[in-house]
């Protein structure tokens, strides 16, 4: 259990030092499962928990970043009535993009391990 959450912790660790590429989340996600090991099922739970871990400190700026935003006229403003669907919306598609594609992410880096030798370990990177 401790080697799942430290190879989770690295992939998230993975996912933040590229938060500024696009899709990093996907990258995050295949170092974990690739460094983990098993199979495509455990890929999926490691890139998810991967996601997870690193969903914490994104949401931490992306949320005063969206009232802010809403403040100065873009988006919806937070006074509007539909405020609220608005950040539901939101909220989904931050999960789906930073969860979601860590998943995946994690699927491919199960994938990479099993057929091909690429070292692909994050450990080397940080």
């Amino acid at each position: 259990m401790r080697e799942t959450l430290v190879d989770a912790g690295l992939g998230a660790l993975v996912t933040l030092a590229l938060s500024i590429v696009p899709f990093s989340s996907v990258v995050g996600g295949a170092a974990a499962a690739y460094r983990h090991g098993g199979g495509y099922r455990g890929g999926l739970w490691l890139g998810t928990l991967a996601g997870v871990a690193a969903m914490v400190p994104l949401l931490a700026l992306f949320v005063p970043s969206l009232y802010i935003a809403g403040l100065l006229g873009f988006g919806i403003p937070p006074s509007s009535p539909g405020y609220g669907l608005f950040l539901a919306l939101v909220f989904a598609f931050f999960l789906l993009y930073t969860v979601g594609l860590s998943a995946v992410g994690g699927l491919g880096g199960a994938w990479a391990r099993a057929n091909t030798d690429w070292n692909l370990d994050p450990v080397r990177w940080l």
